[in-house]
């Protein structure tokens, strides 16, 4: 909520009366010219952004626009002090410039005239003079209102080669070695995902987006694998439920079924164990927890073993199979002792595991649905949503690691285009051809449906290919709260976080080295980095994979979150309070998301090492950064030269 102002003449030297707007910090009282007040809004969510000055304390949305705030206590050199109920957003503009001051209240608006200004005082407190104007006083001389001279506070202090940086010398995704050209000729990229226990993929280039699953609307005379269609930013894509397309069993029907077959499996699985225990019969039930029907349920699903409840069920499940063996084994011995324990302790395991598989059943499909996602996939003119369990990752091979299909495979499944050996041909993903998973007669009724669906919205004419123009598409990932964004032509792939091998005198934001298919490459803390506090790594944890003056590098992040297009038009330029930082040498611009809720912060990965660090990031390899590598760095490049574009997707 805003606060209005109404303003008289403004306070200048040729004025002899004005208005102040007089606010706190802590026990100081300062005062704004009213007609640089926009507007005073309570304070809102602030999205930090690395590498800003100090007192910069993030970014926010305000109707919008993207608003810099600065922390006016930090900017005056005052102690900190957490944001409280009468903390307020004062914005401000200067020089056509709208920035934030966070300030501890507001006190009023104050009529003044020439003769109560004075000059700044000469020491006041700490606070820079150059940041003041003058100082009016009121009751006697006893009160004090500083006047701010808000072109000064608003000041970038670092106007380096970042500030100096053009547009042009941040967009582009600056140029790479003949080596890494050779690599990507030379490499296909895919996205993989999940059908029930088996991998697959698309070819990156055919693969549009990845969107989460939101209301499909049915279409009536169809068959069972077409689930209807949804709006894609006002186009209709037909979505086809792969695993039903490929004579898979329904995912939530079928998983709903199997966790039935699983509670009836472990009630009678404590039957046979207590027989076994009290009348020495042979126990034929498993007692490994991957044996039984939870654990070969849990290997066909990868993709819930991640969700909190299967990650949280796991471990007490395996704590259970534990204890039924020993119980078992110590029968052989002490048979009292054994069914007593039995009865004691295992039962109550067992109604516990019995009672979380039964809620299980219940949350089954909200999991599902969590985890599915549909991939919008090109096939000549037409766009077809196909629904996955989940997806995997997005990974660069080389072409030398993918076999045509097996002839078993390719006689009679020409939707099969080659099979991918990684790990040692440990992992196989089969890969598909978009163009043969829908006959020429499913691709005519499809297009039929489309066009049909259409004729109720003869304005959506423009097609997807024609949007991407004016689209971008961005992998996001998260820094503990804050979201950032890169171009997806700048990432090669994203991958689990593996061992890491320390590098002795490596740079303080290099974490190690790791292992990706044969390749060493170096993993960057993007934590470190950013001056974040470390982390340690979890299930959620990535490397996003992406290249580096020419070098294969890791960017260790917090999680992936999504693969997005978002209209170029919701990408605000970098604040110029953030502009003249640091941070200027990398950020792109902020892209508003949610009505302008939730906030992406845009980085060009080119751009994210400084000079130094760029310096001392090459020499971990014994390379010496090329003369140009350095002023890209600093900032000295105008127009960099452009590099292969890779055409994907999510």
């Amino acid at each position: 909520m805003s606060e209005h102002i109404e303003s008289t003449p403004e306070v200048t030297q040729n004025s002899t009366e004005g208005q102040l707007v007089v606010f706190a910090l802590g026990e100081e009282e300062f005062g704004v010219d009213i007609h640089q007040v926009k507007e005073i809004v309570r304070m809102p969510d602030l999205t930090a952004v690395p590498k800003s000055p100090e007192y910069v304390a993030g970014i926010c949305n305000l109707r919008g626009k993207v608003l810099p705030a600065l922390d006016s206590r930090n900017r005056f050199g005052l102690k900190k002090r957490e944001v409280t109920e009468d903390s307020r957003l004062l914005v401000v503009e200067t020089g056509g410039n709208a920035t934030g001051l966070i300030v501890d209240g507001l006190r009023e608006v104050m009529h003044i005239n020439d003769e109560q200004v004075a000059p700044p005082p000469a020491v006041c407190k700490g606070i820079d003079r150059g940041f003041l104007s003058g100082v009016v006083k009121k009751d006697d001389d006893k009160r004090l209102v500083l006047i701010l001279k808000l072109a000064e506070v608003l000041k970038i202090e670092d106007e380096g080669p970042a500030a100096a940086q053009d547009a042009g010398g941040r967009a582009g995704a600056g140029p790479a070695s003949e080596t890494v050209k050779e690599e990507v000729e030379d490499d296909e990229q895919l996205v993989s995902f999940h059908i029930s226990d088996e991998e697959y993929a698309f070819n990156i280039d055919s693969v549009r987006e990845i969107l989460r699953v939101s209301e499909i609307t049915e279409v009536p005379n169809v068959p069972a694998y077409i689930k209807g269609v949804i709006t894609v930013r006002e186009q209709l894509i037909p979505i086809i439920d792969l695993r039903l397309l490929l004579g898979i069993d329904e995912l939530i029907a079928g998983n709903i079924i199997e966790l039935e077959m699983i509670v009836k499996e472990h009630r009678q699985w404590l039957v046979d164990l207590e027989q076994a225990i009290e009348g020495g019969e042979q126990f034929t039930g498993a007692l490994e927890p991957a044996h039984c029907a939870f654990g070969r349920w849990l290997v066909a699903n990868p993709a819930l073993v991640e969700n909190e409840l299967f990650r949280e069920l796991r471990p007490r499940h395996t704590v259970f199979h534990e204890l039924g063996h020993e119980l078992l084994d110590l029968a052989a011995t002490d048979q009292e002792t054994s069914l007593s324990r039995f009865k004691d302790e295992l039962i109550p395991q067992g109604k516990d595991i019995i009672d979380s598989l039964e809620r299980l059943k219940v949350d089954i499909s909200a999991i599902i649905k969590n985890n599915q996602r549909i991939m919008v996939v090109e096939n000549g003119t037409l766009f077809m949503g196909f629904l996955v369990d989940s997806v995997k990752e997005v990974l660069r091979l080389p072409k030398a690691l993918i076999d045509a299909p097996p002839w078993n495979i390719s006689s009679g499944h020409r939707e099969v285009a080659g099979v991918a050996k990684i790990d040692e041909g440990r992992r196989l993903i089969m890969i598909m051809d978009e163009k043969n998973l829908i006959g020429e007669k499913e691709s005519v009724m499809l297009d039929e449906i489309k066009q049909n669906k259409e004729q109720d919205n003869p304005d959506q004419s423009q097609t997807l290919a024609e949007q991407s123009l004016v689209e971008e598409q961005l992998v996001t990932f998260f820094i503990g709260e804050e979201e950032y964004g890169v171009k997806i032509m700048q990432v090669q792939e994203i991958n689990r976080l593996e061992e890491i091998t320390s590098v002795p005198k490596a740079p303080e934001f290099i974490d190690g080295v790791t292992n990706l298919r044969g390749n060493v490459i170096p993993v960057m803390n993007i934590r470190k980095l950013f001056g974040r506090e470390e982390r340690e790594k979890d299930d959620r944890t990535r490397i996003v994979i992406v290249d580096i003056a020419g070098k294969k590098t890791g960017l260790r992040v917090d999680r992936v979150n999504e693969v997005l297009r978002i209209p170029k038009s919701d990408i605000d330029d970098t604040p110029p309070i953030v502009a003249g930082s640091d941070a200027a040498r990398f950020m792109e611009g902020v892209c508003k998301l949610d009505g302008g809720r939730r906030m992406v912060m845009l980085i060009n990965v080119q751009q994210i090492l400084g000079a130094d660090e760029l310096e001392t990031f090459n020499e971990m390899d014994g390379k010496k950064t090329p003369p140009k590598a350095v002023e890209k760095a600093a900032g000295k490049v105008k127009k960099p030269v452009g590099r292969k574009k890779m055409k994907i997707a999510e």
